[in-house]
């Protein structure tokens, strides 16, 4: 196996770690690739450069994918308020065809003979990683030592430890993944159903407990149905780029204790799985953004909207990347969103969303008004006996199944 090269999707944590030791011994010129989808602080990038290096990677590659995932993936799944059986905003999962992509790329433009992922054959990342690859780079191999293996984590660490290399004692408990969807956090606790995480295991959000006593009002702009801007308490917390407003309300609703939460489902390879995640930004976000629709949009278009969209995501998180079915489905959400401009007051406070207010040019409610129309308070577009007429006929069906018994 002498002078093959291969591209490793690199992390820095436990399983790529192993991964790129195992490789080298096995012979393989191995190349690292880290993906920036957000998930890298600052000055974590060149820590995971130096981990790599540690570790005898041959060449090391950080590709900045925030821009992108945002485009492509993240400003969607606001569009289509997608969460996972109604409350996981699908952290990483979704980002991992930003990410094999990227790392497709590299192999390419570095003439490897294969790419190489930590994944393991227990969850979903493998299916994913491997969907992409088989889709762009046919003829590359795919190289997974972790899913071969079938190592415990344990057993990965004692690996590192017995060729001189320190483990961090948290990522044998824990498998942590962090974009800027948001983290995931897998281990312990979430292997059975019973179980909390400790507070150990979260990475930045605080406890209620910790939270600040005052909460802190946000306003959101959309243009659209795309965020542009945003204040916390009348401070502009961030305009440009795209993704810095979802960055910024990471830290921010973090640190009011939002965005905690596990969730429980199905996989695409049939298992139920559970895992930890915080995802403050994109919870803020999305309750916003549905906020705004209420007042723009009608309810034929939200239910629609309600069913597509969780359509949409739910194959895009089950990667199903490349159906021209996912154009459809985009196409669909651009034209939906029309008419949702406006702004939207959100309040935080001890792990709280609170939709405090919504305004827009597209009003329903206003145009409404402006026609004489309050709800429980009186209209100008119809009498009384009109009223009383549409209660008769509406109550109609009902009243004639029960006199069929």
């Amino acid at each position: 196996m002498t002078n093959r090269k291969i591209v490793l999707a690199f992390s820095g944590g436990l399983d790529t770690s192993y991964a790129l030791v195992s490789l080298r011994e096995q012979g393989w010129e191995v190349l690292t690739a880290n993906i920036d989808t957000g998930g890298l602080h600052s000055g974590e990038g060149e820590s995971v450069k130096a981990r790599a290096e540690e570790l005898g990677s041959a060449g090391h590659f950080i590709v900045d994918a925030r821009a992108e995932l945002y485009s492509r993936v993240i400003t969607y799944g606001i569009k289509a308020n997608y969460l996972r059986n109604g409350g996981y905003p699908s952290c990483v999962g979704a980002e991992r065809m930003i990410q094999a992509e990227k790392v497709v790329q590299v192999a390419l433009e570095n003439g490897a003979d294969a790419v190489g992922h930590g994944s393991t054959g227990a969850g979903a990342d493998h299916v994913r990683y491997d969907a992409v690859i088989r889709a762009l780079a046919p003829k590359l191999e795919i190289v997974t030592p972790i899913r071969d293996e079938r190592l415990t984590r344990e057993e990965e660490s004692e690996f590192l430890r017995g060729h001189g290399f320190e483990v961090s004692a948290k990522t044998t408990t824990y498998s942590i993944n962090e974009g800027l969807i948001g983290t995931t956090i897998g281990g312990g606790e979430t292997y059975g159903s019973w179980d909390y995480l400790p507070e150990s295991a979260w990475t930045y959000t605080e406890s209620i407990d910790e939270a600040p006593a005052e909460g802190v009002e946000l306003v959101l702009s959309f243009d659209r149905g795309e965020v542009v801007a945003a204040t916390a308490d009348g401070v502009a917390l961030a305009n440009s780029p795209n993704y810095a407003i979802l960055k910024a309300l990471n830290e921010l609703g973090g640190a009011h204790g939002v965005g905690r939460g596990i969730h429980m489902g199905s996989t695409m390879v049939g298992n139920l799985a559970r895992v930890g995640f915080e995802a403050p930004g994109m919870l803020i976000l999305i309750a916003a953004h549905r906020e705004l629709e209420r007042l723009v949009l009608s309810n034929r278009q939200q239910a629609t909207k309600a069913t597509l969209g969780t359509t949409y995501g739910d194959l895009l998180h089950e990667a199903v990347y490349y159906d021209p079915i996912l154009d459809d489905f985009r196409a669909f959400l651009d034209s939906s969103q029309g008419r949702v401009t406006g702004d939207v007051r959100v309040r935080l406070h001890k792990g709280n969303i609170v939709l405090l207010g919504s305004r827009s040019p597209h009003s329903l409610l206003d145009a409404a008004a402006r026609e004489g129309v309050v709800y429980g308070y009186g209209s100008s577009l119809w009498t009384g006996e009109e009223a009383r007429a549409f209660a008769h006929m509406y109550a109609m069906p009902g009243a004639i199944a029960q006199v069929a018994g």
